[in-house]
């Protein structure tokens, strides 16, 4: 396995979610300085998600027309332009920055699957785990570090400072792209230059099968079950159990850091049964502890905040698996290729993170309607229900073998 292009998909996903989760930590003093509301600042979180979701067909279309290796080395720069802008200027600036950070990403995110299946054909499962492991990396060191900065230079220096991560990124995916078109051989290889013949889609398109519908299901319950947990699973605390803001910080780390045991606790199943379906009902048993732990037993919060943080980490990671299974599976006598796996990564994802972006939303508003968190956590176990329902029927029912 490449160790450089394994290094590059790491720091990918690393600045594809660090970015995102540098604002929430110094959202005070961004509203403090920028003179806006609260409501304003909260734009800034939210338009990212529904760039993913609205501008994935612009997404896709960059990866069709430039091919996925320069698609990534758009996305990083879009990655650099969009932080510095927003740490830049005034609103205006910020919210420019939010949207080009929005677009970039949104590439990356269907770059990435692609480049995954390409250059890893054998080891999917394993690297797309470490891609979403990092994703949770990237939040939480972000997260962490950010108000460190902040402190003695101020929320835009702070921001501002993440674009040396891109930097370095950049540098690496030029060498890893360099190496790899220098030549070398091996099974991985051989296996991508045969996928790379079949540039043409599929006979039978990815949207037109009920699997790739039923995938897009199962990433809009993962991701409205991600948004709406971690947008008030600190507030749920606070009233119900009169959580202080430092177990508040605790219950969001812990959510992001279990995150990376279910990552790679789902290639550890797929080697052990090779039944993705087993992956997929385990990680909805560890997301429906959240909802009715916290009815029955929130006292134990912690438990349950790593048993979902875990799920919810391993639910990304079936779920891209099971994508570029579909999109590369046999279909009328010829498997898929690059142009089947964008399709299918594309429209699933692109549904999810419009439900994702909804998430926060319905479970503030039941809980404004009911005045409680009771209706707000059967809302989220009912989500957990739908991931179940659609991801069985939608998930290969074996591991597909390598192309």
């Amino acid at each position: 396995m490449p160790v450089l292009a394994l290094a590059a998909v790491v720091l990918v996903a690393l600045n594809v979610r660090g970015p995102l989760a540098a604002l929430p930590p110094v959202a005070a003093e961004v509203r403090a300085d920028l003179a806006v509301s609260a409501g304003a600042v909260g734009l800034l979180t939210t338009l990212p998600v529904l760039c993913f979701g609205a501008a994935t067909p612009f997404g896709s279309w960059v990866v069709a027309r430039w091919g996925v290796r320069t698609a990534v080395l758009a996305c990083l720069v879009g990655v650099l332009l969009g932080t510095l802008v927003r740490s830049a200027g005034g609103y205006p600036a910020a919210l420019a920055g939010t949207v080009v950070l929005g677009l970039a990403i949104t590439i990356g995110n269907i770059a990435v699957p692609v480049l995954v299946s390409e250059d890893f054909p054998s080891a999917v499962g394993l690297v797309t785990a470490l891609y979403a492991a990092s994703f949770n990396i990237g939040s939480a060191l972000t997260t962490a570090v950010t108000p460190l900065v902040a402190a003695p230079l101020g929320w835009r220096a702070a921001t501002a400072v993440w674009a040396v991560l891109v930097v370095v990124a950049v540098v690496v995916v030029l060498r890893a792209h360099r190496r790899r078109d220098e030549g070398g051989s091996g099974a991985d290889r051989a296996a991508a230059r045969a996928a790379r013949q079949q540039l043409a889609p599929h006979p039978v398109p990815v949207r037109r099968r009920a699997t790739t519908w039923l995938l897009v299901t199962a990433c809009a319950a993962q991701s409205f079950s991600y948004y709406g947990t971690t947008a008030w699973l600190p507030e749920l605390l606070a009233d119900r159990l009169g959580a202080g803001p430092e177990a508040a910080g605790v219950s969001a780390a812990v959510f992001q850091v279990s995150a990376v045991v279910g990552a790679f606790g789902v290639p550890a199943v797929l080697r052990t049964t090779g039944r993705p379906r087993i992956a997929l009902w385990l990680v909805c048993a560890g997301w429906a502890t959240l909802p009715l732990g916290l009815l029955l037993a929130p006292g134990l919060w912690w438990c349950w905040a790593a048993l979902a943080g875990a799920a919810q980490g391993g639910g990304i990671t079936v779920v891209l698996v099971a994508a570029v299974a579909r999109g590369r599976e046999v279909r009328a006598g010829r498997a898929g290729g690059p142009a089947d796996v964008r399709a299918a990564s594309a429209l699933v994802q692109g549904g999810g993170y419009l439900a994702g972006a909804l998430g926060p939303v319905v479970v503030g508003t039941a809980h404004d309607a009911s005045g409680g968190w009771t209706a707000p956590l059967l809302v989220l176990l009912t989500a957990v229900a739908v991931l179940l329902a659609a991801g069985t029927a939608g998930v290969p029912r074996r591991e597909a073998p390598a192309p």
